[in-house]
């Protein structure tokens, strides 16, 4: 069965965000462990988990995925906001083992104009550090958008993994962030070469994940900015290139597009799961 979801509300406990996946008719799902623009952040009360995994395994609802938060920088100088992006993912991902969650999502942050290269080795220090203090959850790198000094690029991404070398550490694709940092979905053959890239940087078997997003801005714009399938740059049919790829098609598919209210909705699933 294709797995595919989105990005759905806990509000009124993590349960309901299930009961927001069967209303989008979705069969996968991610959410927030928390607010996504504030610190605070607390473990899952032992009730909420027995309820979310029982309600889980009796819809068949699977994987969950945990995004973090966006205030997130391990690349920063800061002392301050290190520790605060460190202890953050820490229970992030502890909240992910409760749930059986197959990851907590991250954007890694901005290296502030100092360059990757003077960044590399803290941010990869920083990722050990945060895998060896929690169990099982992975740690996923989305790719970025390539806006400047943002770290997440598949050349930066493969340089953090050949750093870090655990098998936590996995990757998810978004394939707005690709488009808009230069690969071109709609050509099949740039898939191709992607597919190329991720081999030779020993990144392809570490999938777990593909953000479907279409996007609002132009081929190679270095700006992120989310479209509903078929609404924005890349078209549906450069959308169905990228997850009927042999090397993707496996994948589960997590939408953040806008839909009707904000969020992915009941339309926007079934797009997806046409193409």
């Amino acid at each position: 069965m294709k797995r595919v979801g989105g990005h759905v509300s806990t509000a009124g406990g993590i349960a309901n965000a299930l009961k927001n996946t069967t209303l989008i008719d979705g069969n996968c799902l991610q959410i927030f462990a928390g607010s996504p623009r504030s610190w605070a952040r607390k473990l899952y009360a032992d009730e909420e988990v027995s309820a979310y995994l029982k309600e889980a395994t009796k819809l068949d609802y699977t994987p969950t995925f945990i995004h973090a938060l966006y205030l997130v920088n391990l690349a920063t100088d800061n002392p301050d906001l290190l520790q605060k992006s460190i202890d953050s993912l820490i229970i992030d991902l502890t909240n992910g083992r409760s749930i059986s969650s197959a990851g907590v999502i991250v954007h890694l942050g901005s290296h502030q104009g100092r360059g990757f290269s003077a960044v590399v080795d803290q941010t990869a220090d920083v990722i050990k550090q945060i895998i060896n203090s929690t169990e099982k959850t992975p740690f996923v790198i989305e790719n970025s958008s390539g806006q400047k000094g943002k770290i997440g690029s598949i050349v930066e991404i493969g340089e953090l993994f050949a750093k870090v070398k655990h098998p936590r550490l996995k990757l998810c694709l978004d394939s707005a962030h690709l488009f808009e940092a230069g690969y071109d979905l709609r050509n099949p053959s740039v898939i191709d070469t992607l597919v190329n890239e991720l081999t030779g940087k020993k990144l392809l078997d570490h999938l777990v994940c593909l953000h479907l997003n279409d996007s609002k801005t132009d081929f190679d714009s270095r700006n992120d900015q989310h479209a509903n399938l078929g609404d924005g740059q890349i078209g549906l049919a450069g959308l169905s290139n990228f997850v009927n790829h042999p090397s993707f098609a496996h994948l589960p598919l997590i939408l953040e597009t806008p839909g009707d209210l904000g969020f992915p909705d009941a339309k926007q699933i079934a797009l997806a799961k046409s193409l």
